[in-house]
């Protein structure tokens, strides 16, 4: 049997792992922070198809992920594909979204129009190989270039990536 509290920690943990994303986000793109104070507290579900449900409340420094269901304002329904495909081509169909459409569509709306690098995020959680396999698998399923825009933008980004490599070499041979 499980016991309270290992019930307690395990929870504890989730919510700063929750933070922790959050502020990792908010880090890969500073105007996100800001939109997100905007329309805050955000409660919403995500019901990934065959998966528990994941609620998750999103309130200036008290957000929390739970697992046991709370009251939400819209409920994103889908197989993890679908909700892959929507986080990478920032297109999401409107059948996804199940209650409030026009909080969610909000928040989609912040979400991709804050320009999450998700290359950076991946880049920072698994390293450069996943990084750079994650990028040419992106680009070949979903016909999208992830390059952005800003000339200047991508050259710093090159070299953060060079300077990354050489770090990463310098640890092998320590």
């Amino acid at each position: 049997m499980v016991s309270l509290q290992f019930i307690l920690d395990t929870m504890i943990k989730f919510n700063k792992s929750l933070s922790k994303i959050i502020s990792d986000l908010e880090e890969s793109s500073p105007i996100l922070k800001n939109s997100l104070l905007e329309i805050s507290p955000v409660n919403f579900c995500i019901n990934i198809k065959n998966h528990q449900n994941i609620y998750i409340v999103i309130d200036r420094d008290n957000s929390n992920i739970l697992f046991e269901e709370i009251e939400h304002q819209f409920e994103i329904n889908g197989s993890l594909f679908e909700l892959l495909k929507v986080v990478i081509t920032k297109k999401i169909d409107k059948n996804v979204v199940k209650g409030d459409v026009e909080m969610a569509m909000t928040f989609f709306n912040i979400i991709f129009n804050s320009n999450i690098d998700l290359i950076y995020l991946i880049d920072k959680y698994f390293g450069s190989m996943p990084a750079v396999f994650t990028l040419a698998v992106t680009q070949r399923l979903f016909n999208t270039s992830l390059v952005y825009d800003d000339i200047e933008y991508r050259n710093i980004r090159k070299r953060l990536r060079d300077i990354s490599i050489r770090l990463d070499r310098l640890e092998v041979i320590r």
